[in-house]
């Protein structure tokens, strides 16, 4: 373990800025939750692998969102998510085993899971089980968002281009319409989409501690896109993207670099697309900005474009606690977060996302009245 750590630990200077921007702590107000506490206990362990018993090591291990934002603020370059993804995989545990298996199997699991949940009564919704079982049944999505916007031309920007598509695993698995849109609209750009079968892209693997799992996810989805002969590949949920870009398997610093400039959001592709806006609009729409998207996020750029003041509320610094492994390990703990998330979503009947993890995060939380969906459901 000490070495694991080591390679993530690195010196603080205690500026506080990881502390301002870490959901979990603005949520609770517990600055032990924080990332620097984080980082300074995962310093002592590091240095005294004995210091704390394997019970709370794996407590401590658990209690991080893994967003990403105190990383992409720290000047330092320090890796808490990374310091707790070694945490994880030194003490592993049986939530972790589970949520592994979760995503490991989720071909064989996620559908008839989706649907069992839909099917336990009410009565029987424990107050603990039955936030969970309510995102299980939402993960596919019921009938789905009532689509509004009809392409009505299209660039040649694409034209001809041959392009793979990753679509993900709640896509594939548990959310066929999105797949099903984004092919409609790669065809009217004109794109041929190559075969090819990826794989799950890692990072909820490499962020519960599971790093030989999702090295292996890494390697297997960069060979499809080698055998594909290196094209661009579109992807529409931000924390694939995210999980993507951060790959490390190249053969070179120069293959490495062309797998970058490779990855293409799907909302980025429709800029240049004219689209009619039907009269059965939502009367106020809303839009929740993923953690993974970083500060730059082109679906929220794309709907801005499109939507106009349409938009009546927006996300930005809020999580929606979804969390991974978390959501498992400390599920009370996310519920503050997820309750700031939508007071910032407060006053749409309609919110939009591009992460598939936040969208069943917020599908499970949404108040009464409120339809949760990707933004590809609103396209005809």
């Amino acid at each position: 373990m000490s070495e694991s750590l080591t390679e993530h630990v690195s010196h603080c200077i205690l500026c506080g800025k990881c502390l301002q921007a870490c959901p979990l702590l603005k949520a609770t107000g517990r600055e032990e939750l924080g990332p620097r506490s984080k980082s300074d206990l995962c310093r002592v362990l590091a240095e005294a692998p004995g210091l704390l018993s394997e019970t709370d090591a794996a407590t401590l291990a658990g209690l991080c969102l893994g967003c990403g934002r105190c990383r992409e603020v720290c000047s330092q370059g320090q890796d808490v998510p990374g310091l707790v993804a070694a945490l994880r995989a030194a003490h592993p545990n049986f939530k972790s085993w589970l949520w592994k298996t979760w995503l490991t199997r989720a071909r064989q699991l996620w559908s008839p899971s989706s649907k069992a949940a839909g099917l336990v009564p009410e009565r029987f919704r424990s107050e603990k089980l039955g936030p969970m079982l309510k995102m299980l049944a939402g993960m596919s999505g019921g009938p789905g968002l009532a689509p509004f916007l009809t392409p009505k031309t299209f660039p040649d920007t694409y034209c001809g281009e041959k392009l793979l598509l990753f679509a993900g695993c709640t896509a594939n698995y548990v959310q066929g319409r999105w797949l099903m849109a984004a092919l409609r609209l790669l065809d009217g750009l004109g794109a041929e989409v190559l075969p090819g079968e990826f794989a799950c892209c890692g990072s909820g693997l490499k962020g519960a501690g599971f790093a030989d799992e999702s090295a292996a996810m890494a390697k297997g989805n960069v060979a499809v896109w080698r055998d594909a002969g290196r094209p661009r590949i579109a992807v529409f949920c931000a924390s694939c993207l995210a999980g993507l870009r951060a790959y490390d398997c190249f053969e070179s610093a120069e293959e490495r670099s062309r797998w970058g400039n490779s990855l293409l959001p799907l909302s980025e592709s429709m800029r240049g697309v004219e689209f009619v806006i039907s009269g059965n609009t939502p009367e106020s729409l809303g839009y929740h900005h993923p953690c993974h998207a970083g500060a730059d996020d082109p679906d929220r750029d794309f709907l801005r474009e499109v939507l106009g003041d349409r938009l009546v509320a927006a996300t930005d610094d809020q999580c929606c606690g979804f969390g991974g492994v978390m959501r498992l390990a400390a599920p009370g703990l996310t519920e503050p977060v997820n309750r700031r998330c939508w007071e910032a979503l407060g006053g749409a009947d309609t919110v939009l996302s591009g992460c598939s993890a936040c969208l069943a995060q917020l599908s499970a939380t949404a108040p009464d009245g409120v339809a949760v969906g990707h933004w590809l459901e609103i396209i005809k």
